[in-house]
C-alpha cells in the first residue's frame, strides 16, 4: 500500500510523489555491455586454447616429418620426399599463424574490439577467399593439409620402398619434370602461405 511500489529481480522501488525515488534495476545498455564482454572473453579464451593445442600438434608433426626424411629409402623416393616436404611447409605455416594469433589475440580482450569483430562478422557481403572466418581458421586448415600430406608420405613409404636392395635407378637431370614440377609446387604452396601471412598482418593491423 502507499505510494511506493517494488517489483523485478533487482528490487525496483519507485515513488512518483517523492523526488528521492530510486531505481536499482540496471539499464538495458549495461546488461547488453556485460553480456558482450563475457561472450567476447569466453570466445577469446576458447580460441587461445585451440591454437595452443594446434601448435603442440604442429611441433610434434614437424618432428615426425624430419624423422622420416632422415630415412634413406624415404628421402630417395620422389613421392615420399615431396609429400613430406609439403607437409613440413604446411605445418610451419600453421605454427607461424598460431603463434601470431596467440600473441595478438591475447591483447584483444577489450570489449570494443569484440564489438568491431561482431560488426564485421554480420556484414552481408564478405569475400569468399578472405574474411575474418577464414582468418580464424588458418592454423587449423594448414595443419589439416599437413596431416594429409604426411599420411600420403607414410603410405608412399610403405608401398613404394622395399627393405631389400634393388637395382640402382637412373638419376633424372636437373631439368627433368620429375624434379622441376615438385619444386614449383612446393614453392607455390610456400608463396600462398606468405600471401595469407600478409593478409593476416593487414587485417590484425586494421583491428589493432
Amino acid at each position: 500500500m502507499g505510494n511506493g511500489t517494488s517489483n523485478g529481480k533487482y528490487g525496483r522501488a519507485v515513488n512518483s510523489h517523492h523526488p528521492w525515488a530510486f531505481d536499482l534495476e540496471p539499464p538495458p545498455e549495461s546488461i547488453a555491455y556485460t553480456n558482450l564482454q563475457n561472450t567476447w572473453h569466453t570466445f577469446i579464451d576458447s580460441l587461445l586454447k585451440e591454437w595452443k593445442t594446434l601448435n603442440i600438434i604442429s611441433v610434434l608433426l614437424l618432428s615426425a616429418i624430419l624423422t622420416i626424411l632422415q630415412i634413406d629409402g624415404a628421402a630417395s623416393d620422389p613421392l615420399t620426399r615431396y609429400s613430406a616436404l609439403l607437409s613440413m611447409i604446411c605445418a610451419l605455416m600453421s605454427l607461424l599463424y598460431g603463434c601470431i594469433y596467440i600473441i595478438r589475440f591475447g591483447t584483444m580482450r577489450k570489449t570494443y574490439k569484440g564489438a568491431e569483430w561482431a560488426e564485421e562478422a554480420q556484414k552481408s557481403r564478405t569475400g569468399i577467399w578472405w574474411n575474418i572466418w577464414v582468418l580464424l581458421a588458418m592454423p587449423a586448415t594448414w595443419l589439416a593439409w599437413s596431416m594429409i600430406f604426411y599420411i600420403t608420405s607414410v603410405m608412399s613409404f610403405v608401398w613404394r620402398t622395399s627393405p631389400f636392395p634393388s637395382s640402382s635407378q637412373p638419376v633424372p637431370s636437373e631439368t627433368s619434370a620429375q624434379i622441376l614440377v615438385p619444386r614449383i609446387v612446393i614453392s607455390l604452396v610456400l608463396t600462398l602461405g606468405l600471401i595469407y601471412f600478409a593478409l593476416i598482418a593487414a587485417t590484425l593491423r586494421k583491428y589493432g
